[in-house]
């Protein structure tokens, strides 16, 4: 079913999931520490994935690539990545955040040719190059505040492990297996990660209200497990490099979001790297629309 979904419509679902997903982790974090929300959202998401999976008939991964594929993925992407991003969030401010990670792209496409052989176009450099900019002037008003380098070095290593699991997508041998199945077993091993690194935050004062409740289950479901789905299949369609920048778009969509549902500020600087992001993002993906055109002619 999944693979008769436009390749847009799974762009930009990506896109929407993880801009939602930065003012759902703020009304959530009020409530609980970040690492335990990131740790319990992991687990339910792959418990409903495996439960969809299982009643699909879906196969469980059976040859040790399969299985080394889903764990890597897991710990890197969904675990590591996670655990330095809100490391991050505690040392540097959030513009600067959301700068630091928006580097992914650029780390995909250093990290591609050595691990895929996918070499990066002129035309995707200069849409990367592009929607950087873009998102540098979107997240420039909200750099605030005391920066510590080690913050900078998480926000970096967010980047990284964010781009190095979604190219293990395309490493391992994972064809074979159903979506679900494959993101099940990558959050199952994210969640033993977060689970670890979370155990010394202390639970006996949080308070749980309904707004943090309906934003940890937006988190687990919408913004982990199909986001994440939706991510894998873009992955398996796609180069790299174009799968990555939905990350730009997620950014100006995530300060969208921000602006409707906790009155965040918007100034026309704003909007203007908004649309020099999304042009970037033009860039990126006009190549692919251009192969598709020449094939049905």
């Amino acid at each position: 079913m999944l693979q008769r979904v436009p390749v847009w419509v799974l762009f930009c679902s990506v896109a929407s999931f993880w801009g939602m997903n930065t003012v759902a982790m703020r009304v959530a974090g009020r409530a609980v520490p970040p690492l335990t929300v990131a740790a319990a959202r992991a687990l339910i998401g792959a418990v409903l994935l495996l439960t969809i999976a299982r009643r699909k008939r879906a196969d469980w991964p059976r040859t040790l690539e399969e299985w080394k594929g889903v764990v890597a993925i897991g710990l890197v992407m969904t675990g590591l990545s996670t655990a330095c991003l809100f490391l991050a969030a505690k040392n540097i401010p959030a513009g600067m955040v959301s700068i630091l990670t928006n580097t992914m792209p650029i780390w995909v496409a250093i990290l591609a040719p050595l691990m895929l052989g996918e070499r990066a176009t002129a035309r995707s450099i200069t849409g990367l190059a592009v929607g950087l900019c873009g998102t540098v002037i979107v997240a420039w008003r909200a750099i605030e505040g005391n920066v510590r380098p080690i913050g900078i070095l998480y926000g970096l290593g967010a980047a990284a492990t964010t781009a190095l699991g979604s190219l293990l997508y395309k490493r391992y041998p994972l064809a074979r297996l159903d979506r679900t199945m494959v993101v099940a077993m990558q959050l199952f091993a994210s969640t033993v990660l977060l689970g670890i690194l979370s155990i010394p935050n202390d639970l006996s004062h949080v308070h749980f209200p309904w707004t943090s409740t309906v934003a940890f289950v937006y988190l687990s479901l919408m913004g982990l497990a199909l986001s994440f789905v939706f991510f894998s299949e873009l992955m398996r369609r796609g180069t790299g490099l174009q799968a990555s920048a939905v990350s730009y778009l997620a950014t100006v969509l995530g300060v969208g979001f921000g602006a409707i549902f906790l009155h965040e500020r918007l100034s026309w600087l704003t909007l203007l790297g908004g649309a020099i992001a999304i042009g970037g993002v033009v860039i990126v993906q006009s190549p692919s629309f251009g192969a598709r055109r020449r094939s049905t002619s």
